[in-house]
């Protein structure tokens, strides 16, 4: 019996290897965060939202963010600040740089620098208020 070389079974295999490869690399970002960003407030009534974080058209914001469950690229968490508290649910993008996150009123977008470093832009539209923010989270050790 003749051995032949079949690409077409490399190819499968070399492409199924990285795709695990790439499962395998997906960062763990379960823990505390501290929040630091700077954003704007414009009002579209009387006062602010009850889930608004940022106060005043020019806003410094402290906070923390805990990401409390991690499965796979999906994650869970809490963002508090000294105005509000709110749950969030986020995701890891395929290229295990990107995190994209959800909270009751607005969406984040991230880009993540290291394991303990995550680059944020935040923004919400609701009925009393219009939010953008830039910041960093750092893992707290």
């Amino acid at each position: 019996m003749k051995k032949t070389f079949c690409f077409t079974c490399l190819l499968v295999l070399v492409m199924g290897a990285s795709v695990c490869f790439a499962d395998m690399m997906i960062p763990n970002l379960v823990g505390t965060w501290t929040v630091k960003a700077e954003g704007g407030v414009m009002l579209r009534g009387a006062d602010q939202g009850p889930n608004t974080h940022h106060k005043g058209p020019f806003s410094a914001l402290e906070a923390e963010a805990v990401i409390t469950k991690q499965q796979g690229r999906v994650l869970h968490g809490v963002f508090k600040s000294a105005r509000a508290t709110e749950n969030f649910v986020a995701v890891i993008g395929h290229d295990n740089e990107t995190l994209y996150y959800a909270d009751q009123d607005g969406f984040l977008e991230g880009t993540i620098e290291d394991k303990d470093t995550i680059q944020v832009i935040y923004r919400h539209v609701s009925p009393n208020d219009v939010v953008v923010a830039v910041g960093i989270w750092t893992r707290n050790k």
